[in-house]
């Protein structure tokens, strides 16, 4: 087509009809025009596309992580609310001065500390620092993303504290009475039953065991908030990733 104008052009001066000189440049600058906008937009969707297919699998990978998430959180928030209701009975009887060295046994054979859930955030942290994070485009998404952050290292804080208080109310008998997970030779009924007696006197022991309970709880507390986050987080992926 250019071609076409050209020659047109051509013929137009050798006859000095200047007018229509002027007309087939303009046509021909027009079509330039039409074909640098064809090309932008050719370009500009294939970037779009390049993008989308990012993003889809930003998606993809966040949805892995976050279900994988789900998975340890959740084993945990069971794990540490099966112990509910041993340590409030526990605690009852300790409270109420009827606790003997059978009790004590009883809720220690068991474990009541459960360590950190460490939640991963390696491919959140991966498309922050590639700038990809910004491929994303359900605000709602984004919004739940950026707050993920601050919500597991507020988990990682109180679990730490209630590691901590676990490790204060393990330290309030471990001096004087052996842990009941052993039978030591040694140690008779009786005299487990007096070394318990001398323990749960002592109010250092009761305010680290109640100090226990009320982490515990903290932490139970902000799993349920968090659980919840990411059946947001979950349901929004599925449907994104459809």
């Amino acid at each position: 087509m250019i071609k076409l104008f050209r020659a047109i052009r051509s013929k137009s001066i050798k006859k000095e009809n200047i007018k229509r000189y002027f007309v087939y440049a303009i046509g021909e600058i027009f079509l330039v025009m039409i074909g640098i906008l064809l090309a932008l937009q050719v370009n500009n969707w294939n970037q779009h596309s390049i993008e989308k297919r990012k993003e889809k699998k930003a998606l993809t990978d966040l949805y892995k992580e976050f279900k994988l998430n789900k998975e340890r959180i959740s084993d945990k928030q069971q794990l540490r609310v099966s112990i509910v209701p041993k340590l409030k009975k526990y605690i009852g009887e300790v409270s109420s001065g009827k606790a003997t060295y059978n009790a004590f046994k009883e809720f220690h054979t068991n474990q009541f500390m459960f360590g950190m859930t460490n939640p991963s955030k390696g491919v959140i942290d991966a498309l922050i620092s590639s700038g990809e994070i910004g491929l994303i485009s359900n605000d709602s998404l984004k919004y739940y993303i950026s707050d993920w952050k601050n919500q597991v290292e507020n988990l990682y804080e109180n679990e730490q504290i209630l590691w901590n208080s676990g490790l204060n109310y393990i330290e309030s008998y471990a001096k004087s009475i052996p842990i009941p997970s052993h039978e030591w030779n040694d140690w008779n009924e009786e005299k487990l039953e007096l070394a318990f007696k001398e323990v749960v006197s002592n109010v250092g022991y009761k305010n680290n065991l109640i100090g226990f309970e009320g982490a515990n709880a903290i932490v139970i507390q902000e799993c349920e908030d968090i659980l919840k986050s990411l059946d947001a987080i979950l349901t929004i992926l599925e449907k994104d990733n459809k």
